[in-house]
């Protein structure tokens, strides 16, 4: 009869061993899914980051070439800028490709222009 408890024993022994090791393997899965889980988390974050920075960037430097290519520097220039800006005629009569996919702008700009404009510039339909 004493074989019989050693078998006993060494039954629950095995069980709790295999119990053990089931239990390791599925944490450690979960911990894996986890683990990849924040780190793809993280990839979607970085990239919308990087978006919103590169879309940042891109508006600065179109302000930027807007300020020196526009605005007039000096008193000198703001006269000669007003004279070249002032008709309308001028302006209705510059040609606009077919092939421009940008926004139309009417003379004199509203505020829905600029909005326009901002919204062009953000889906990248500034280019010719």
């Amino acid at each position: 009869e004493l074989l019989g408890w050693e078998h006993f024993h060494h039954f629950l022994y095995v069980n709790s061993i295999q119990s053990a090791v089931l239990i390791q393997r599925w944490y450690r899965r979960y911990v894996a899914r986890l683990e990849m889980r924040r780190r793809c988390t993280w990839r979607i974050f970085q990239s919308i980051e990087y978006a919103g920075e590169h879309d940042h960037m891109k508006l600065n430097h179109f302000f930027d070439y807007l300020i020196e290519n526009v605005t007039p520097k000096n008193t000198k220039d703001n006269s000669d800028t007003t004279r070249q800006v002032k008709p309308e005629k001028s302006m209705e009569s510059m040609a606009v490709p077919v092939s421009y996919k940008g926004p139309r702008l009417g003379f004199p700009l509203t505020p829905d222009d600029a909005v326009n404009v901002l919204e062009a510039f953000r889906n990248n339909q500034v280019s010719n």
